[in-house]
């Protein structure tokens, strides 16, 4: 028990003197008050880390925290994929348009297929 007390008190007072240090290196008086807002909540959860522990809700807390985080980066993850499979669709009709629109003739009307390889055409007369 002392050593779990001892523990939480060292806790707090490295993050005070981090809280310090890092309003003292800001520059400026507007960005300050939204620090020490955050710092301060971050500071309200050391100290009720304990009673939170004891009270069972940090795995709750936690297990929230992950769903939460999960989520977002399953959305992400379905937006950058949609994202991917439309510019992949829109190369594709790019391409497609270069290889009929820049003058190279139908495969069915021309002389050479798009690939190189030439159209052959067989007439067969019957003569009666």
């Amino acid at each position: 028990m002392k050593a779990f007390l001892y523990g939480w008190i060292r806790d707090i007072a490295f993050y005070t003197i981090l809280m310090t240090v890092v309003l003292h290196l800001l520059p400026e008086e507007s960005q300050k008050k939204y620090v020490r807002f955050f710092m301060g909540i971050v500071l309200m959860l050391v100290v009720l880390s304990p009673l939170l522990s004891a009270a069972g809700l940090s795995d709750t807390l936690d297990g929230i925290y992950a769903e939460q985080t999960c989520d977002a980066e399953l959305q992400d993850f379905v937006r950058r994929q949609e994202e991917l499979e439309q510019a992949y669709e829109r190369e594709i009709e790019q391409r497609e348009q270069e290889l009929t629109g820049d003058g190279m003739e139908n495969p069915a009307d021309g002389e050479e297929e798009p690939d190189g390889i030439p159209d052959i055409k067989v007439e067969i007369g019957l003569d009666e």
